[in-house]
């Protein structure tokens, strides 16, 4: 034998650099073929996710409603408070990064000026102002604020409140 002997201090370092080498390499594999991974489910939406969607449909349930009702010309003026309303629903949902369905929304109530209107606007006013309340994200919470606000605003401009 030509060399040094090994050390049985090297000798335990190679074997233990085997080791760790062969754990890693075999540590995603699976050596039982009878068994399959099971996928892994998504996980529920977090507290302020579920409010974040509540708000988005919302606003896309009250565009749309306004939507049907502003394509009726008996019912109301192109340059009325309804398009100045629905316009702002669309801002307000851009901003919880939400895009409003298409005109087209079969079975949707439309909303006209008058009582219905401002009971259904009124209505989302509180559920915004609570949600609000409830998030835990700051940010969500003053968007959903700035939102109910908005709305309250635009009501009131419209001499509906």
């Amino acid at each position: 034998m030509s060399g040094p002997p090994v050390s049985r201090r090297a000798a335990v370092r190679w074997a233990g650099a085997v080791s760790v080498a062969g754990a890693v390499a075999l540590g995603g594999c699976d050596l039982d073929p009878r068994s399959s991974p099971t996928p892994a489910a998504a996980p529920p939406p977090d507290h302020d996710e579920r409010i974040l969607l509540a708000a988005r449909a919302e606003l896309t349930g009250l565009i749309a409603r306004i939507r049907v009702a502003a394509a009726d010309p008996a019912q109301v003026d192109p340059d009325s408070f309804l398009l100045d309303l629905e316009q702002a629903h669309v801002t307000q949902l851009a901003a919880l990064d939400g895009t409003p369905r298409p005109s087209s929304s079969p079975g949707v109530r439309p909303l006209h000026d008058g009582p219905r209107l401002v009971a259904r606007e009124q209505l989302a006013i509180a559920r915004f102002t609570a949600w609000a309340e409830h998030a835990r994200s700051g940010d969500l919470a003053r968007v959903l604020a700035a939102t109910a606000a908005g709305i309250h605003t635009q009501l009131a401009v419209g001499g509906l409140l």
